[in-house]
């Protein structure tokens, strides 16, 4: 199993539709370049999640951000996995983002993770990101 193919099943298996799962893991390829980037492959961090003090999947701090705060790092990629799918729920709860089963396009997500400010970057910019990687991990 490769590390798209993980990320997908750990967010289904923790309840997330299967559209969206895909959606997931294409996240987490545009995150990490691909998995290769030293937070991935040092902190298996696949989202680019900043370390929260007391965070239930974190397991402690990891490399410094340019920003100069720490990424957290997970002790398994399905930690990091379970981390995003806990977020995505609470903002579902808080009536932040859609339901689960409408987020069945690479815009849709997009969309509903700007809007809850996941990210800085364009969505234009991170939506080819997403889009890419959807291109080259499902055919």
């Amino acid at each position: 199993m490769n590390y798209f193919q993980l990320i997908k099943a750990t967010a289904i298996a923790d309840g997330m539709p299967v559209s969206l799962a895909t959606l997931i893991a294409a996240q987490a390829v545009h995150e990490t370049g691909n998995f290769k980037s030293a937070v991935f492959l040092q902190d298996r961090n696949c989202f680019g999640y900043k370390y929260v003090k007391g965070a239930l999947w974190q397991d402690g701090a990891g490399r410094t951000s340019t920003e100069g705060d720490p990424y957290a790092r997970y002790s398994s990629i399905q930690n990091s996995v379970h981390e995003i799918t806990a977020w995505i729920r609470r903002r579902v709860k808080e009536g932040k983002f859609p339901a689960l089963d409408t987020i069945t396009s690479p815009v849709t997500y997009v969309q509903a993770l700007k809007k809850c400010g996941y990210f800085g970057d364009s969505p234009a910019t991170y939506l080819a990101g997403v889009d890419s990687a959807l291109k080259h991990y499902v055919s």
